[in-house]
């Protein structure tokens, strides 16, 4: 038996000696006579083609343009500063030469920190945004659910084959499209 067959043997069998076997009163308060009536949801097309996740895109895209504006500016100025620099540096002396360029140096880290950042930024807006679209998306499911009296509701990524008929992914899209179109960026 390999070995990392036999760590999760044992660890299976110390979890199973720790808690035991499920109380009788657990499988008592499951419910056995509910129907399951299924539905399907692909959630990357709906986080992909749904107004806000396009609004979000968009705004991203702006937002990044004009932060790779500002570095731009900044870096253009940096390298046009070492330029200067490497011209001035027979006349200069030694240690004033240093001092430039240890400067220049300090400029440059403070640049690639404010990159990054931008880059961290971008990723909060991303992230905060899709949140709310996935919230107001599960709050569209919830409702689909409840009024076709849905029982479960599976990402479609999970599934290998279903009947077009459980698939609700046509549906949540309109229903999060009516009542989510926009979602505003914010770096919390």
């Amino acid at each position: 038996m390999p070995r990392f067959a036999t760590r999760f043997a044992l660890a299976l069998l110390a979890v199973v000696a720790v808690f035991g076997t499920p109380p009788a009163s657990f499988a008592q308060t499951t419910p056995t006579n509910v129907p399951v009536v299924v539905g399907v949801l692909d959630v990357q097309l709906i986080m992909r083609d749904s107004k806000a996740a396009k609004s979000v895109r968009s705004a991203l895209d702006r937002q990044a343009s004009a932060y790779q504006a500002e570095l731009a500016q900044q870096e253009n100025a940096l390298r046009n500063a070492d330029q200067q620099l490497m011209q001035q540096r027979a006349s200069l002396p030694a240690d004033e030469f240093n001092k430039r360029s240890t400067d220049l140096s300090q400029r440059a880290d403070a640049l690639r920190q404010t990159a990054e950042k931008r880059r961290q930024e971008l990723q909060k807006m991303e992230n905060g945004a899709m949140v709310q679209i996935e919230q107001s998306l599960l709050q569209a499911a919830a409702d689909i659910a409840k009024e076709r009296g849905l029982t479960l509701v599976l990402n479609k990524s999970a599934v290998l084959l279903n009947v077009q008929a459980y698939d609700i992914t046509q549906e949540a899209l309109r229903k999060l499209d009516a009542t989510l179109t926009s979602v505003k960026l914010s770096a919390q």
